[in-house]
C-alpha cells in the first residue's frame, strides 16, 4: 500500500511540476530574450486575406468594414471571401454591400456549394489569391489598424515563413466561461511566444495569420493554421507568434458552447502533437526536439496523469477529511474558482479529444 501510495505521489508531482516549470521558463524566455531576427521596416509586400465563412450573416458587413479601414496600402491589399454554402445568405449579404459602397480594396467572393471544411476552403481561395502573403481570418474577429503592417514587419526575415498573434478576447468578464478562457489566454501566449523565441511555435490562431505563398503550396488539412506551421518548419523555416500582433474575438459565455469549441481545438492539438510524435521517433522532426517532447507529455500524457492525480485526491481527502475545509475557500474567491475550473475543464476537454481521436472521430466541420 506505502509503495502504491509512493508511486501515485510521484505520478501527481509530475502532473503539476512539468507544466509548472515549463510555463516559468518560457515567460522568462519570452520577456528577456531578443527574436535575433532582420526585420526590414520597408517590407511592403502585397498580402490577400481570406476569410472562411459559415452562416455569417451577421458578422460580414463589420468584417469587411473592418478589413478596409486597415492602415495598409489599399493597391496592395486584397481580400477573398470564401463561404461554404451557408444557409442564411452570407455570401448575398457580402455581394450587396461591395455593390452597394465603392471598396478601396479589391473583394472576391468565393461559394462552395458543399461545405467540407475550413481547411479545403481555403485551399479552393488559395487558387485565386494573387499576392506574396498570405493571411488567415475569421469573420467574427476584428484586427486593429496596424495589425497587417506590425506582422509582415517580421516576415521580411528571410527565416521566418508565417507568424500569428496573439488572441484577446472582447468579453473577458461576461462570465465564468470568458473568465477561464481570458486566464488560459494569457498562459497560453507567454508559452507560444517563448517557443517562437527558441525557434518556432507550430501553435497558431486562424484567425490571424501570415504565410509566405511561395513557401505555404497547401493549407494542411487535417489541421488548417497548426498543420500549415508544421509543415514550414519541416521545411527549415521559422513559424512564429509575436505578442505586438493581436486581434479582438467575441467568445461565448456559455459554458455547452465553449465545451464544443474548445473540444474541437484540444482534438486539432492533441492530433498536431501526435504528428510531432510520430515525426520524432523516426528521427525527423525539425521542430526544436524539447519543445515538441514536452508539448506531446502536456497534451497526450498529462491529461491521464490527471486523472491519477484527482483519484489520489480523492483517497487524500477520504484519509484526512479535514482537508475538505479547503473546498470552501477556493468556492469563495472568484479569481481561485476560476483557475480551479480551467485547470479541470482544459483537462476534460483533452481527455475528450483523445477519446475522440482514438475512435477516428474527427470533426472536419462542426457547428455554427
Amino acid at each position: 500500500m506505502d509503495f502504491m501510495l509512493l508511486i501515485l505521489a510521484v505520478l501527481s508531482a509530475l502532473h503539476i511540476m512539468v507544466p509548472s516549470v515549463y510555463y516559468v521558463f518560457m515567460k522568462r524566455i519570452a520577456e528577456k530574450k531578443s527574436w535575433n531576427l532582420r526585420l526590414d521596416e520597408n517590407y511592403e509586400p502585397t498580402v490577400t486575406v481570406i476569410v472562411a465563412t459559415y452562416n455569417e450573416a451577421n458578422v460580414i458587413v463589420g468584417r469587411l468594414q473592418n478589413l478596409e479601414e486597415l492602415n495598409y496600402p489599399k493597391d496592395k491589399l486584397e481580400i477573398i471571401i470564401v463561404d461554404s454554402a451557408s444557409t442564411d445568405g452570407t455570401a448575398d449579404i457580402a455581394k450587396a454591400y461591395i455593390k452597394e459602397n465603392s471598396l478601396s480594396v479589391r473583394t472576391l467572393i468565393l461559394e462552395e456549394t458543399q461545405r467540407k471544411g475550413k481547411a479545403r476552403a481555403l485551399n479552393y481561395a488559395l487558387q485565386y489569391a494573387s499576392s506574396e502573403i498570405i493571411a488567415t481570418s475569421d469573420a467574427d474577429c476584428r484586427w486593429v489598424p496596424d495589425t497587417i503592417r506590425n506582422a509582415i514587419r517580421y516576415l521580411s526575415d528571410p527565416s521566418v515563413a508565417a507568424v500569428s498573434g496573439q488572441e484577446t478576447l472582447m468579453n473577458p468578464d461576461q462570465s465564468s466561461a470568458t473568465r477561464t478562457e481570458s486566464q488560459h489566454r494569457k498562459l497560453f501566449n507567454y508559452i507560444r511566444v517563448g517557443e517562437s523565441k527558441i525557434h518556432s511555435t507550430i501553435i497558431f490562431e486562424g484567425a490571424l495569420a501570415f504565410f509566405k505563398k511561395e513557401l505555404l503550396k497547401r493549407f494542411d488539412e487535417p489541421c488548417d493554421d497548426s498543420g500549415s506551421a508544421l509543415n514550414l518548419v519541416q521545411e527549415g523555416y521559422r513559424t512564429i507568434l509575436i505578442p505586438d500582433v493581436s486581434f479582438l474575438n467575441p467568445f461565448s459565455p456559455k459554458w455547452n458552447k465553449k465545451i464544443a469549441k474548445k473540444t474541437r481545438r484540444a482534438q486539432h492539438l492533441v492530433e498536431i502533437w501526435y504528428r510531432c510524435l510520430v515525426l520524432d521517433l523516426k528521427g525527423k522532426l525539425k521542430l526544436n526536439p524539447w519543445i515538441s517532447r514536452v508539448n506531446v507529455f502536456l497534451h497526450i500524457v498529462n491529461p491521464f496523469l490527471f486523472l491519477v492525480f484527482a483519484l489520489t485526491s480523492v483517497f487524500l481527502l477520504v484519509e484526512y477529511p479535514a482537508a475538505l475545509l479547503a473546498i470552501p475557500l477556493i468556492l469563495l474567491i472568484p479569481k481561485a474558482r476560476d483557475s480551479f475550473l480551467l485547470y479541470v475543464t482544459n483537462y476534460f476537454f483533452l481527455l475528450q479529444a483523445i477519446f475522440m481521436q482514438a475512435f477516428g472521430r474527427r470533426q472536419v466541420v462542426w457547428k455554427k
